[in-house]
């Protein structure tokens, strides 16, 4: 036995999902865990263990438990859960289910990293906030620097698990005491990185070990093919988010929004017909993209015009 798991944090099942589990409990190098979130139904992996998130889970670690959203918000949850759950592990992997890691074997790519003893938390996209980040705000900077990451692909050992806990346990008391409300609680990129950069913890990106990501393949808001991923991905890299079909258009829906770019969107769209979506589907995502136009439209027109 590995004395590291490795989750697979998840709110839904699918075939490629199942068949990503199997294969890593199959190479043989990692106990594999789904870290499963069943506050709306329960998943069924057959006979791959899991550690069930459910609705009381917060709570029963003594933790702040409003926000929408909560488990996927604050992954490290999900941690605190496994460590209570599986304490002889020495610490977790974590993998998002849009993560891929490009590799005849996948677990050899996360074995070669420095054991738990000598570096707590890996992660990609590792470094100091800037001031405009979105959860930048929710941290107190008056209690030290703000970090941030992307938590698509972690590790935190055991000990730096026990002391994020803790802190989260505090935290979620002086919150509530503070009458503070769920916009305010930092989500599991922010906290972990700022609470154990702060500590002193070893805290490293997964590029300091030889790079295996780059920011254009891994980030938040850009999603990738699974079909480029599958033709053109490069590797020994990681790879995220990667998704096909109508959750990497809605993604694309997301950042062409975020960006004023539905242009550029419709032009994706075309490009795309006959390898993401038929020409059908095509078309249903042009009416979609026309709908967004007019959101977009009514959104930034002025108030209308007093009646004289």
């Amino acid at each position: 036995m590995s004395r590291t798991a490795l989750l697979i944090r998840t709110h839904f099942v699918d075939e490629h999902l199942r068949v990503f589990a199997d294969r890593l409990r199959n190479e043989g190098v990692f106990d594999v865990f789904i870290l499963a979130d069943e506050t709306k139904e329960e998943l069924d992996f057959g006979d791959l263990p899991k550690v069930s998130l459910r609705a009381d889970t917060a709570s029963a670690l003594d933790l702040y438990d409003v926000p929408q959203n909560l488990y996927w918000r604050c992954g490290d949850y999900g941690l605190y859960a496994a460590r209570k759950l599986l304490p002889d592990y020495d610490g977790f992997w974590m993998i998002e289910p849009d993560a891929r890691l490009k590799s005849e074997r996948p677990s050899d790519m996360l074995s070669r990293f420095p054991s738990c003893s000598e570096v707590d938390f890996l992660a990609g996209r590792l470094r100091p906030a800037e001031a405009d980040w979105d959860w930048a705000r929710t941290m107190q900077p008056d209690e030290g620097p703000v970090w941030r990451c992307l938590f698509a692909v972690v590790r935190v050992s055991a000990a730096a698990l026990d002391t994020l806990h803790a802190a989260r346990r505090r935290a979620s008391l002086l919150h509530r005491a503070r009458g503070r409300g769920p916009e305010a609680w930092p989500n599991d990129e922010a906290f972990v990185a700022s609470t154990l950069a702060r500590l002193g913890f070893a805290c490293r990106d997964l590029n300091d070990f030889g790079q295996i990501y780059d920011e254009a393949g891994f980030s938040f808001w850009l999603p990738i093919s699974e079909r480029e991923f599958d033709t053109s991905g490069r590797d020994g890299w990681l790879y995220h988010p990667v998704l096909s079909g109508q959750p990497y258009f809605l993604k694309l829906c997301r950042l062409a929004m975020r960006l004023g770019a539905l242009d550029e969107l419709e032009l994706i769209v075309e490009r795309q017909i006959g390898a993401e979506w038929s020409a059908d589907e095509a078309r249903a995502h042009r009416r979609a993209i026309d709908f967004l136009r007019t959101q977009r439209d009514i959104a930034t027109a002025g108030p209308p015009l007093a009646a004289e």
